[in-house]
């Protein structure tokens, strides 16, 4: 596309708030103006600082319908971080460590459940907070191959932690009540 910033938010910015608009709208969540102003500038810091306007791929999606893809994902993450924030899940308060130079990652994998290759992809998303295409680039995969990998280790992840939990709630259970129970097949 063609088209400058300053040109496109000109154009689009109109269209920009009704999408942020009409999403929160029908998704019922609380909006007032400061926050569809705050999820406007988001977006607009993301399509610029991502490039976003000269990635644009018309063979994809028409033009309306990437920039309301855009305006529905920023606004779930504002909202989503908006509420981790209300409910206190950020603290100002830093966390106590017992080893005060060692950095504690926000998140550990169980070892030997995912791939290498899946390993990667899921740190990429959620510990660098990369998307699909960002995470294809380095990877040199397809957007839609990072999706598609993502998806496959969160399902090996669920499967895993609910073997787990079901290990741990049987062995709560004492001897003679697992003799007991008839297989149902």
């Amino acid at each position: 596309m063609d088209l400058s910033y300053a040109d496109f938010f000109e154009k689009y910015s109109r269209v920009i708030f009704k999408f942020i608009h009409a999403f929160s709208s029908a998704k019922h969540l609380k909006v007032n103006r400061d926050d569809i102003d705050d999820i406007y500038q988001e977006i607009a810091m993301k399509i610029i600082r991502n490039d976003y306007i000269y990635k644009y791929n018309n063979e994809k999606s028409s033009f309306l319908t990437w920039l309301n893809i855009i305006c529905r994902t920023m606004t779930i993450d504002y909202y989503r971080r908006k509420l981790r924030w209300e409910t206190g899940e950020w603290s100002d308060e830093p966390e106590e460590s017992t080893d005060l130079g060692a950095e504690q990652p926000v998140f550990i994998l169980p070892a030997g459940v995912l791939t290498d290759r899946q390993e990667e992809v899921i740190a990429l998303f959620f510990k660098d907070d990369m998307e699909a295409g960002e995470i294809a680039a380095k990877l040199g995969i397809s957007p839609m191959t990072a999706r598609s990998i993502k998806f496959q280790a969160l399902e090996r992840l669920r499967r895993h932690f609910k073997t787990a939990a079901r290990a741990s709630t049987d062995q709560g259970v004492d001897q003679g009540a697992k003799e007991t129970r008839r297989k149902v097949s």
